[in-house]
């Protein structure tokens, strides 16, 4: 049976959906189909029940997980045959957020891809717990993702932390404290910001769907306070912004003053980047499963994205407050 059978079917398997398994291979839905029907008939099994909607069978369920480590094997044996060689060729799956794929990627890529050309990498953008269901059953080959259960069967190594900050211009201050603003000013850059010091000044928030958004609730939630929202956003940018014109307290993710920085270069002098000392940091780390011996091509990506994320964490450090 040709091993590419295996690889739609578990196409079809993640999709749910012939139409989009089928765009996701390139091939048109009548061929997948023909694929499908040969493994079935290969078995003598059905795999799919088709009504009233797409469902695994029992065998099924079988078949995925022996395709899944059938198609584990081939990868190691062609990436562990290419290391000997000295002809390293494969495909490395790699889950990222969306936010942190379009910040870290190009720099990853230009370390990794001068000694690597011949790896083809595929990128898997989503939130952190569908990756890790995505890791644990062998559709990923790492992750990067944030606070990371530590489960036995996995390998995690942490890249760097993060926490939230707020953003605030000195005469947005001002006007709110004219006769204490300039020690305020020091004190929070000395010890960072107490969120709740400021919760009865106009806000800038993250929207109520972003998932930065819950640990800000929880803390006014915590505190018997009601935030005074001048504006939520889904826009990290937006946010940035709007807190560097002065609208507001601008609470924003470390990566966002990353990725402004980075495209607009250092904000004004006026305009002050504090830690957030009363939310909670968050642990971002890199996760590969410990049964999978990964191969050389595999060990030097992972080596590339730590060497970024240590890129990263000298710039928090740098602007840490």
């Amino acid at each position: 049976m040709d091993i590419s059978a295996y690889t739609a079917f578990l196409t079809v398997v993640e999709e749910m959906n012939f139409t989009r398994a089928a765009k996701r291979l390139y091939i048109t839905q009548q061929s997948l189909s023909g694929q499908i029907k040969r493994l079935e008939e290969h078995y003598h099994v059905e795999l799919f029940h088709r009504r009233p909607h797409l469902k695994l069978t029992l065998e099924g369920e079988a078949m995925a997980f022996y395709a899944r480590q059938l198609l584990e094997t081939e990868q190691a044996m062609t990436s562990r045959f290419a290391d000997l060689t000295g002809q390293s060729a494969g495909v490395l799956h790699i889950g990222f957020s969306h936010q942190r794929s379009s910040a870290f990627f190009p720099g990853i890529w230009s370390r990794y891809h001068a000694e690597f050309g011949n790896i083809s990498i595929r990128l898997h953008e989503k939130l952190s717990n569908q990756l890790l269901e995505d890791l644990l059953s062998g559709q990923l080959d790492m992750m990067v993702g944030v606070d990371i259960p530590s489960l036995s069967g996995l390998t995690i190594i942490p890249l760097a932390q993060e926490q939230l900050r707020c953003i605030i211009t000195e005469s947005f201050l001002r006007d709110y404290f004219p006769g204490q603003w300039q020690a305020m000013l020091k004190r929070f850059a000395q010890s960072g910001v107490a969120l709740m010091e400021l919760k009865d000044l106009p806000m800038i928030l993250p929207s109520s769907t972003n998932r930065l958004r819950s640990p800000i609730d929880q803390l006014f939630r915590k505190n018997n306070a009601i935030p005074q929202i001048a504006l939520e956003t889904a826009s990290h940018s937006l946010l940035y912004q709007l807190g560097c014109h002065g609208s507001g307290v601008a609470v924003v993710n470390p990566l966002s003053l990353y990725e402004q920085i980075s495209l607009r270069g250092l904000p004004p002098n006026y305009c002050h980047s504090f830690l957030i000392r009363d939310l909670p940091k968050r642990t971002i780390s890199l996760a590969y499963r410990r049964d999978m011996e990964l191969p050389l091509f595999a060990l030097r990506m992972i080596d590339a994205i730590v060497e970024e994320f240590d890129y990263y964490t000298k710039f928090l450090e740098r602007f840490s407050l």
